[in-house]
């Protein structure tokens, strides 16, 4: 079991973190810019990059937005008492571990746990997933009764050799 002076000093890291979250987060906002109001002189790679930095601030933030959500429920386990317990199996976090993630509230075995079920779960597909047709990106002819993109424009010829033909003929030369 943790002493109080103890736990006051991972309440105090934990405090200390979740200022530090919320003050990158804040920066993070006010620092955005948002461009130049029009792009009709912008190289297309511009636009590109600006998405990129955009998206990538944003998983940062995300990942931030969820590490406050763990401070926060440490803190209020702190409050409740029950802090340094692991919530699944009720055993004593190792103060090792607690010294290296003050925001746990898993021994590491549940946490090992934990972390195989999400990486497992159906449901934390990628979001791209969401939007993307399987017809458009399968293989072959033959899709959904109609022939891929490839396939339709291949048959004006293409600048494969008749070597690269399944038979070795050249079709254009029939």
């Amino acid at each position: 079991m943790l002493s109080k002076q103890q736990t006051e000093e991972f309440k105090q890291r934990l405090l200390k973190e979740k200022e530090k979250t919320t003050s990158n987060i804040e920066q993070r906002d006010m620092d955005y810019d948002e461009g130049e109001l029009s792009s009709y002189d912008n190289h297309p790679a511009d636009s590109g990059d600006e998405l990129f930095l955009r998206e990538r601030d944003q998983a940062i933030t995300d990942m931030q937005e969820d590490m406050l959500s763990d401070v926060d429920r440490a803190l209020k386990a702190i409050e409740d008492g029950t802090y340094g317990i692991c919530k699944v199996c009720g055993k004593e976090i190792e103060i090792e571990r607690l010294d290296i993630i003050p925001e746990t509230l898993l021994c590491i075995e549940h946490a090992k746990e934990e972390a195989e079920q999400n990486e497992n779960d159906p449901n934390s597909r990628p979001s791209e997933e969401d939007v993307l047709d399987p017809s458009v990106t399968a293989r072959g002819k033959d899709i959904d009764g109609d022939t891929d993109g490839f396939s339709k424009v291949s048959d004006f010829g293409s600048s494969d050799t008749p070597s690269d033909q399944e038979d070795g003929i050249d079709p254009t030369r029939s």
